[in-house]
C-alpha cells in the first residue's frame, strides 16, 4: 500500500460514525440552469473513461458519445469489454483508461470498486482530474481514497441503465441526484449541469444530493423497505396457496400479470394514496379498511425498533459496509445462498410455469386475472400500503428527516 493511500486511511479510519445531511432540503435545478450548458463546447477537448462498462457504464457512456463527447473504456477482459467493442467504443484496460482520461466515471460494483480503485485506478489520479460516481456508497464510506486536487461529482440516475439509454433515444431523459461533493477547480459544478445534460438527465430532472445522502437513502430502501415488501409478497404467496388457490394464479395476481407494476406507476405519476381513485369502489374500500388490521400500534413498534436499530446501526455507523466491503468472500457467499434459497422456493418454480406459457401471447405483459383471485389484489395493497405509511410515519418522526433518535 502506498504512503499516500496508507496516510489517506489512517485518517478515515478514526471516524466510525457517518453523520447524515440533516434537515436536507428537496430541490430540483431549474432548467434555466442548464440553459447555457453546451455540452460539447464545456467540454472540449476532455477525454471521459467510463470505468466499468455494466449497466450504468454502458448507458451512461452511449449517451455521452452521442452526444458529441469524446469517450473511452475501462474495463478488465470480459464479456463487458467485448460489449464495449461492439457498440463502438475505444476499450483499454483500467489503468490505461484512468491514465488517459481527463474525466472518469467510476462504474464498477460497490463491492469491488475499493481494490480496482487502488490499484488500478489512483496511482493515475493527478491534480485536475474530476472524478463521477453514479452511487455515493464508496464515496460516503470512504472507502476509497481520494486525493484532494480533484473534484469530486455525484451523478446517481434514479433508473436502471437500460432505462436510461432507452429514454435518452426517446428525446426523454432520467431522473437524477446530483451534486458536488467537492470543488478543488472553481468549476465542478458547470461540468457537472454539462455531463448531466450529455446523458439527458436535465430533462427527467436533477435532484440536488449529496454523496451520504444518495448511499444512505439508497440502503434505507434496500435494507429496510424492501426487505419487507418481498417477504411479504413471498408470505402472501404461502398464504393464497395455503386458503387453495392455485400457485401460478397467485404469482399472476401479486405481479406476474403486471397490475401491481401498473399500480406503482400510478403511485409514481399521481401520488401513493390519490392512484386509489383508479381502482374500484370495492377495491378502495377494502384496502383502505383492512390494511389497519395488519398494521397495528404492536405490529408498527416491531417494525420501527427493526428499522431503527438496522438503520442507527448498519447505516449510520456503517456495519453493513463492514460487513458487504470489508468482508467481500464471506458476504457473497452468504449472497449467493440466499439467492439460491429464493429460487429454490415454490414462488420460484410456480413463476416459471407461468412466464413460460405467457410467452406465447402479445400481452402477455398485460395480462391481468379476472376472476375469484382478483380479490388477492385488494389484500397485497392494503399490506404494502399500510407498510409504506409506517416506514413513512418512521421517518417524519425525526424532527430533522435524518436525524438521530436517542
Amino acid at each position: 500500500m502506498s504512503d499516500q493511500v496508507q496516510q489517506l486511511k489512517n485518517t478515515n479510519d478514526q471516524k466510525r460514525k457517518y453523520p447524515l445531511p440533516a434537515g436536507e432540503k428537496f430541490e430540483i435545478l431549474g432548467k434555466d440552469r442548464f440553459a447555457s450548458i453546451e455540452p460539447s463546447e464545456l467540454l472540449k477537448g476532455k477525454i471521459i473513461a467510463i470505468i466499468g462498462y455494466g449497466n450504468q457504464g454502458r448507458a451512461q457512456g452511449m449517451c455521452m458519445r452521442d452526444s458529441g463527447l469524446h469517450v473511452i473504456v475501462g474495463n478488465q477482459e470480459d464479456s463487458y469489454k467485448k460489449q464495449a467493442v461492439r457498440d463502438g467504443m475505444e476499450a483499454m484496460s483500467i489503468s490505461q483508461a484512468a491514465s488517459k482520461a481527463d474525466i472518469l466515471f467510476i462504474l464498477t460494483t460497490d463491492e469491488s470498486q475499493p481494490e480496482i480503485w487502488e490499484e488500478q485506478v489512483l496511482p493515475h489520479i493527478k491534480t485536475g482530474k474530476t472524478l463521477v460516481w453514479a452511487s455515493g456508497y464508496n464515496v460516503a464510506y470512504e472507502t476509497v481514497a481520494i486525493p484532494p486536487a480533484c473534484d469530486v461529482l455525484l451523478i446517481a440516475p434514479r433508473m436502471m441503465g437500460s432505462v436510461v439509454r432507452d429514454l435518452y433515444v426517446a428525446g426523454r431523459g432520467a431522473m437524477a441526484e446530483v451534486g458536488v461533493h467537492r470543488n478543488a477547480s472553481g468549476k465542478a459544478e458547470r461540468t457537472m449541469l454539462a455531463l448531466c445534460k450529455a446523458i439527458a438527465l436535465d430533462k427527467g430532472g436533477c435532484i440536488v444530493s449529496t454523496c451520504m445522502g444518495e448511499a444512505a437513502l439508497d440502503l434505507f430502501a434496500e435494507q429496510i423497505y424492501m426487505p419487507v415488501m418481498t417477504q411479504w409478497i413471498q408470505t402472501c404467496f404461502e398464504l393464497g396457496v395455503e386458503f387453495g388457490f392455485a400457485p401460478e394464479k397467485m404469482v399472476l395476481e401479486l405481479y406476474a400479470s403486471s397490475e401491481m407494476s401498473q399500480i406503482f406507476h400510478l403511485m409514481a405519476t399521481r401520488g401513493c394514496f390519490k392512484q386509489m381513485a383508479h381502482h374500484s369502489t370495492t377495491s378502495q374500500y377494502g384496502t383502505f379498511s383492512r390494511a389497519s388490521r395488519f398494521f397495528t400500534p404492536e405490529i408498527k413498534d416491531h417494525f420501527n425498533k427493526i428499522a431503527r436499530k438496522n438503520f442507527h446501526s448498519d447505516i449510520e455507523d456503517g456495519k453493513f459496509v463492514d460487513e458487504w466491503t470489508a468482508s467481500k468472500a464471506d458476504a457473497q457467499k452468504k449472497l449467493q445462498l440466499l439467492m439460491q434459497e429464493k429460487l429454490t422456493h415454490p414462488m420460484s418454480k410456480a413463476e416459471d410455469t407461468v412466464l413460460s406459457q405467457l410467452s406465447t401471447f402479445n400481452n402477455a405483459s398485460t395480462s391481468s386475472s379476472n376472476d375469484a383471485t382478483g380479490g388477492l389484489v385488494t389484500f397485497a395493497t392494503g399490506a404494502i400500503i399500510g407498510c409504506l405509511a409506517t416506514l413513512l410515519a418512521y421517518y417524519a418522526r425525526s424532527e430533522n428527516g435524518w436525524t438521530r433518535s436517542h
